[in-house]
């Protein structure tokens, strides 16, 4: 871990965060008012199964953030307190990563080996310790969704660990991904291809035992209390039709639409599948980070252009992905392209919506495609391996 990054990016983070809680008003829109703070209400009150009923489709997250919600509950804080409170993990979280990606250089022999220069950490800022800065994860702030930057976070991290074999941990990190938010199922195919075979059993056991110990429980309280399964799983998209989507052009009333998020799951996994039968099965070499990474922000990205309801902030964990693959060397293109990109097309009241709702899911369709086949080409290319980032692990066989 290399502690000067983690704390830049730490002092970042909590800068940004309580800047924009305290300095805009955001309880008329901001989604944690309405929809998170009734439950941690009910939980500070000491009512634990009401808080579990009561909470959105994405309760796991909120249980996981729990103890902070408690922590600033026993201090007197107010809603705006326990919301702080709560965004902090998950604003921290990518500081963390930037910590673990700066000072992880060392840990790959086969490049240090290569190159000198990976045997120690990079110096100066890197893109990923200004990650917190972007406007799709300053939006995840304003829009009260905090804990997409944390799932974000959580599905990188999974991916780097699938690939230096460690799939116990990798798993772990999925699974929390998982309990965060259902959209992180997306993900799933991708990390079990990554990681070794002789390893992929315990890997793919400690997901399902993680996810399963916090949600099962969860999903049956629930359902027991007359929720419907749609509302509790959140597979169902309903109520919310932006133009900045791919189903857009089939209109509101599809069926496509309608179970839109569990169509990009699937679109997802077969696309992790395909990935994994061209470039992982039969190969003696391993992928290189850089497939996996390119890989991870396809189906993030999938994740985004097939749900009717998306909104900027659900381009932040794409993002993350994007930059971390473009870590230095090199000035990050493709990462400042797509952020301009989110801000110019994505916002369903920007620039774009004086044209109209077509242009704009025009627009939007042009930027999606082309971006996926973009990062498809690097994902799928198989003329070789590309090269390693500098925390990527040792390429191995057993893929």
């Amino acid at each position: 871990m290399h502690a000067p990054a983690l704390i830049f990016g730490a002092c970042l983070s909590l800068l940004a965060t309580v800047l924009l809680i305290y300095a805009i008003d955001l309880h008329p829109r901001n989604d944690f008012y309405r929809e998170a703070w009734p439950a941690y209400r009910l939980l500070l009150q000491g009512h634990f199964l009401g808080f579990l009923r009561s909470g959105p489709p994405y309760i796991g997250s909120l249980l996981l953030r729990a103890p902070f919600a408690l922590l600033a509950g026993a201090l007197g804080a107010s809603a705006r307190g326990v919301y702080i409170a709560t965004a902090i993990p998950c604003m921290l979280a990518p500081s963390v990563l930037a910590g673990y990606i700066a000072g992880g250089a060392s840990t790959d022999p086969a490049a240090a080996s290569n190159d000198p220069a990976a045997a120690s950490p990079r110096r100066g800022v890197r893109p990923v310790d200004l990650f917190m800065l972007t406007p799709p994860a300053l939006m995840t702030i304003v829009g009260g969704h905090p804990e997409d930057a944390l799932g974000g976070v959580l599905c990188v991290a999974s991916v780097l660990l699938a690939c230096r074999g460690s799939s116990r941990a990798a798993g772990l990190f999925l699974a929390l991904a998982v309990i965060n938010k259902s959209w992180a199922l997306v993900a799933v195919p991708l990390v079990l291809a990554l990681m070794p075979a002789d390893r992929r059993l315990s890997g793919f056991t400690t997901l399902v035992l993680v996810a399963g110990a916090v949600m099962l429980p969860v999903t049956a309280l629930r359902l027991s209390s007359g929720a419907s399964m749609g509302g509790t799983l959140g597979d169902q998209a309903y109520g919310v039709f932006e133009p900045t989507q791919l189903l857009w052009w089939l209109g509101p009333s599809s069926w496509f639409v309608r179970e839109a998020h569990i169509l990009l799951v699937l679109v997802a996994w077969l696309l992790s599948g395909a990935w994994w039968w061209l470039r992982v099965h039969g190969r003696s070499a391993r992928p290189a980070v850089r497939q996996a990474l390119a890989a991870l922000a396809v189906v993030l990205l999938v994740r985004c252009a097939l749900d009717p309801w998306d909104n900027v902030y659900y381009m932040a964990p794409f993002m993350l992905a994007v930059t971390v693959l473009e870590d230095p060397p090199g000035f990050p293109t493709l990462t400042w392209l797509c952020v301009a990109a989110s801000l110019i097309i994505v916002p369903p009241y920007g620039f774009l919506h004086s044209l109209g709702d077509a242009a704009q899911a025009a627009t939007y369709s042009v930027f999606a495609l082309a971006t996926i086949a973009w990062l498809g080409r690097l994902a799928f290319a198989t003329s070789g391996p590309s090269p390693t980032l500098g925390y990527a692990a040792s390429e191995g066989s057993g893929a």
